[in-house]
């Protein structure tokens, strides 16, 4: 939409030096970048971006790369073969870094809110269990559904044990497909299963399947997904990759405020699922500026080590460049 806009005498000067800029910018070259996503609703800031032309506006033709795990990305993003990629932070990341490659958190993406959504959050049947649960300790030796991704869901469903005096050790874990896990529960194959998005609650209503404890109540507010930039953009100016970013977050706040991508209601149609309970949904999950909070990245890190899964000590420090963060602010 045009804004007819009126100016006094003094605002003239600036508006020549508006003008110089833009045409500045008209004769930049375009640049391309390729940026993995995965298919789910964690992407609907981002596609918001994308649909309404911000990344186009800020000089970024976009090419999505749809549904490569971390394990896939880090490499690719390494060797500049990507430019970004929207993701949980993993055991690919920490040693890709470790062993020198040029990846890093540049900004943060979502966080486990409180009494919004169900993403790390544990689902029964209300057959096995009339009164839903409370504890844990309920699921002793039960069969646990978890995503195919394992790391983080894992943390999660560790995370929620240990808060009780349990490990992983004490239940049965069993990886999914996401798309499998409500099928398995409603058919008695596995007694409960931890959610790995936060769209499930409206839709697991009609199938008699109840919350129970979840991870937002444990550790309100705690980052798990983020913003990797790779080596063409970790390598070369900061100001384009600000300028994704700013773009990036424009989206995320128009998300924030009620705005709805076309990808959600594509979404809702491929996986049969209402859209208006979706478009209804709590979006309080995302971050608004991208702030990112070390002392998650190093809680998380821990854990991995705990596993094996990478060193001890990580130092975050050398998995985090705020130079791109920074910079977009400055431009707002």
């Amino acid at each position: 939409m045009l804004r007819r806009t009126f100016l006094t005498v003094p605002a003239l000067a600036a508006v020549g030096g508006l003008l110089s800029c833009r045409k500045h910018q008209a004769a930049s070259p375009r640049m391309k970048l390729r940026v993995a996503t995965s298919h789910n609703l964690s992407m609907c800031p981002f596609y918001l971006a994308y649909e309404s032309g911000y990344f186009t506006e800020a000089g970024f033709d976009i090419e999505v790369v749809k549904d490569l795990g971390t394990g896939q990305s880090m490499p690719l993003l390494a060797g500049g073969k990507l430019d970004v990629s929207l993701g949980v932070l993993g055991p690919a990341v920490v040693n890709a870094v470790g062993r020198g490659a040029r990846v890093r958190v540049v900004a943060a993406r979502e966080v486990l809110s409180p009494g919004c959504g169900t993403v790390n959050t544990i689902f029964v049947n209300r057959k096995a269990f009339p009164h839903g649960i409370r504890e844990m300790r309920q699921l002793r030796g039960a069969r646990i559904g978890i995503g195919n991704s394992g790391t983080w869901s894992k943390f999660a469903l560790d995370t929620l044990l240990q808060h009780e005096g349990m490990r992983l050790s004490d239940v049965v874990v069993l990886k999914m497909r996401d798309t499998d896990k409500v099928v398995a529960l409603h058919g008695g194959a596995i007694e409960a299963f931890l959610s790995s998005q936060g769209d499930l609650n409206p839709e697991l209503r009609p199938l008699g399947l109840v919350a129970g404890p979840g991870l937002g109540s444990l550790l309100p507010n705690f980052q798990y997904s983020y913003i990797f930039f790779g080596s063409r953009l970790l390598d070369g100016p900061v100001e384009p990759g600000a300028r994704f970013l700013r773009a990036h977050f424009r989206g995320a706040r128009d998300y924030l405020e009620g705005r709805t991508p076309r990808f959600l209601e594509d979404y809702a149609k491929l996986n049969n699922l209402d859209s208006k309970l979706l478009r209804e949904a709590c979006r309080a999950s995302f971050e608004r500026d991208g702030t990112i909070h070390p002392d998650d990245m190093r809680r998380y890190t821990a854990w991995l080590a705990e596993q094996g899964m990478c060193p001890a000590n990580v130092d975050i420090a050398a998995y985090v460049d705020t130079r791109f963060l920074e910079a977009a602010r400055r431009m707002s």
